[in-house]
Formats: structure tokens, C-alpha cells, sequence
């Protein structure tokens, strides 16, 4: 079931941050705003012009030799039913990160749902702000496998070796999809064991991702014209068969098992193990060093996907979105930028700049403990709908 973005609505809790987040006096706010103003001025120019040029920006200059394709395998129903990210830098083996369609974060402009839904919500391209946002992690390009068309791909015939049998239920009984150890399947199979989970666990189904997906580095190595058969003609082909040349390590995100309610059994990341893991394996693609601002970003327009350009610039400038709602009300004709705390104040002064915002509000009587930075888009930043 979609569920549309952002639908203004009065009293939403989410945003009784608004209330609180009182300008301290001019003595404090003033001498901030002016030492500043070097920093913040430059978008203001022509911050009309300025603003919408965000969404030209999703693009992040890309390290010399460094490059990564966020590939998605869509399920019967349209759903995502697997992720990985593929990336290879100059000098080092490649990697590919397997990441669990059913892990649960923001959705940025939707809420906290599973990565499964971003295509049905919208397409991939929320698939690969979520990641990037969840990771920290530059992503050049996404690239979507079709349902039906791995199984109509005749080289997808694979050698896979799985850990544990696979059972599906059907309405005569049981079949087993997949048995234990190393064993040739036909295309059809090898899209079921990849992009549905049965009724094997989450951490089951996980793990089985992992070793289709490795027996398909396998493949794609071996036949030249297979990632073009997968992802078309285009950068992303090119890519991947680079990935799959370079003697790549295949891994699973650091996560854990959560129970979500109403939805089924899925995966939270480790935040703590989530950072270590890009320091080892996706150094070159850290959008930033160190701990991310965490930040909210509050819809004060009333416009449907106010939030997504902001999101988009901001996490690509090693910023982390932590949450994404409605404001308290929709009558902000200008965006603002709240500091939670004077050690958050360097913080929010760079937010402000990338959205050319003159003057960062600095929040001490009652700072957040969730988040850094708070920005409430007002009706001088363009949706993504202008």
C-alpha cells in the first residue's frame, strides 16, 4: 500500500519542537549570526536561483578510481527484494555489501518503513538517498533488475552454495527449493532464492542473499555480456563488470533482528559497527569523517515532498537525516535552522550555508537530545515537484 509523503495536517506532535525552540536573546543570537555571516552569506545571492539548484547537485565529485552502484532486485509484487551495494576503488579488491530489503529506517519524506518499500513509495531513486543516508556512504548511480528478468536470463544459471535447505510452502505440501551445500540451479530458482524469503527466517534469508549473490560475481566474471543483459547499456554494466573483475569480497551490513509491529520480522542497523564497517570496506566512498550531524528536517510549506531536495543536499554533504515530518503548521515562508545547543552551533551553520539560510537560531533553554540540528523548509526552498 503507498502511502503518500508529507500530507499536511494541523497539530502534528512530531513538530511541538517548533514550540519550544525559542531564540535565545539578541546578546547570545546576534554575535553568532554576524561571526558567521562569511560562512552563510555566500547562497544568498540569489537564493531564488540558489535553492532549487539542489536538486542538481545529488552528484558528489567522485574520488579518482572510486565508483559504486547501488543494484536493486525487484520481486513479483514490485518490491525490492534485494539490495547490494557494489563498489571498487583503484588499487584494493572490490566489495559488495548486502543489504537486507527488510531493514527498517527513514525513508526520507515517508517515515520509518522497510527499504522494500522505497520503489513502490517512489521509485529507486529513494532507495538510494535511504541508503546513503543510513550508511553515510556516496552512491553513484542506482540501477534496478526487473522482475522476471533474471529468470528469463539463460547465463543466470548458477552454482550456488547455500548454508541451509529452502522450503516453500505451496497449496500441495512442501517443496524444497534449495538444499544444503554447493548445487547448480536454473534462473527461475536463483530469482526465488534471491528475492523472496519463504519461510526461512529474516537471518536465513539474509545469509542466502549473500551466496546468490557471490555466485553471481562468479558469473558476471565469466561472461562479459552478462551485466549488460542484467542492467542494459550504460555506466552501471560498466561497473559492475569492473566489481565482479576485481576479486570481490561479498558481506553482509552490520545488523540485528528487530520485530517491527504490524509489518514482518526484519533488521535494524548497528550504528556503532555500521561506522567501523564503512572505515574498513567503503573508506572511499565516507561521505564524511568522524561522527554525522544528526538531523530533523520538518515540512513548513504544506508542499507534498518539501523535505526530499534538502534531505538529498544535505545528506550528501555527510550530514545524517534522522527523522522527516510535518511542522507544527505550514506557514513558513522562510526556511530556518535551529542549533540544539552551543556545540551544535558549527553544525547548523553549515546546514544553513548549503541552503542559503542568513541566520542559524541557537536553541539552549530546551536543546534536543536526538538531534543536532533542526531545519523547518519554509516556502523559499523548491520540492521536488518545481
Amino acid at each position: 500500500m503507498t502511502r503518500r509523503p508529507e500530507i499536511p495536517r494541523a497539530g502534528s506532535t512530531a513538530a511541538n519542537v517548533v514550540a519550544i525552540l525559542v531564540l535565545v536573546i539578541v546578546a547570545v543570537a546576534v554575535p553568532y549570526v554576524v561571526s558567521n555571516w562569511g560562512e552563510i552569506s555566500g547562497g544568498l545571492q540569489d537564493q531564488v536561483a540558489a535553492i532549487p539548484r539542489l536538486q542538481a547537485e545529488r552528484e558528489q565529485e567522485v574520488a579518482t578510481g572510486s565508483e559504486s552502484t547501488l543494484l536493486l532486485a525487484i520481486d513479483g509484487s514490485g518490491k525490492v527484494g534485494s539490495l547490494a551495494l557494489a563498489a571498487s576503488v583503484d588499487g584494493e579488491p572490490s566489495t559488495l555489501t548486502v543489504i537486507p530489503s527488510s531493514l527498517f529506517d527513514l525513508l526520507p519524506g515517508y517515515g520509518d518503513f522497510a527499504l522494500s518499500e522505497t520503489v513502490i513509495f517512489e521509485g529507486p531513486e529513494l532507495a538510494r538517498v535511504a541508503v546513503s543516508n543510513a550508511l553515510g556512504v556516496r552512491i553513484d548511480r542506482v540501477a534496478a533488475i526487473s522482475s522476471g528478468l533474471i529468470a528469463a536470463t539463460p547465463q543466470m544459471q548458477l552454482v550456488i552454495e547455500l548454508s541451509d535447505a529452502v522450503i516453500r510452502d505451496v497449496d500441495s505440501g512442501s517443496v524444497q527449493l534449495g538444499q544444503e551445500g554447493e548445487a547448480l540451479y536454473e534462473p527461475a530458482v536463483v530469482e526465488q532464492l534471491l528475492t523472496l524469503q519463504f519461510d526461512g527466517s529474516p537471518v536465513a534469508w539474509l545469509d542466502r542473499q549473500a551466496a546468490v549473490w557471490r555466485a553471481t560475481l562468479d558469473k558476471l566474471a565469466a561472461v562479459p555480456t552478462l551485466p549488460r543483459d542484467l542492467l542494459g547499456e550504460g555506466q552501471a554494466a560498466t561497473a559492475l563488470g569492473r566489481v565482479a573483475l576485481n576479486e570481490p569480497e561479498v558481506s553482509v551490513v552490520p545488523v540485528n533482528p528487530v520485530a517491527v509491529a504490524g509489518a514482518e520480522d526484519g533488521f535494524q542497523l548497528v550504528q556503532v559497527d555500521v561506522a567501523a564497517f564503512v572505515s574498513d570496506r567503503l573508506a572511499h566512498l565516507a561521505l564524511a569523517t568522524g561522527e554525522r550531524p544528526r538531523v530533523e528536517v520538518l515540512n513548513g510549506n504544506g508542499e507534498i515532498l518539501a523535505t526530499r531536495s534538502v534531505v538529498d543536499a544535505l545528506v550528501l554533504r555527510g550530514f545524517h537525516v534522522v527523522k522527516t515530518d510535518n511542522a507544527e503548521n505550514f506557514e513558513f515562508a522562510e526556511t530556518v535552522v535551529i542549533a540544539q545547543g552551543r556545540d551544535n552551533r558549527d553544525a547548523a551553520a553549515r546546514a544553513a550555508a548549503e541552503l542559503g539560510v542568513a541566520t542559524v537560531q541557537l536553541e539552549v533553554v530546551a536543546p534536543s537530545g536526538v538531534v543536532d540540528v533542526s531545519i523547518i523548509v519554509g516556502q523559499d526552498i523548491a520540492t521536488l515537484r518545481s
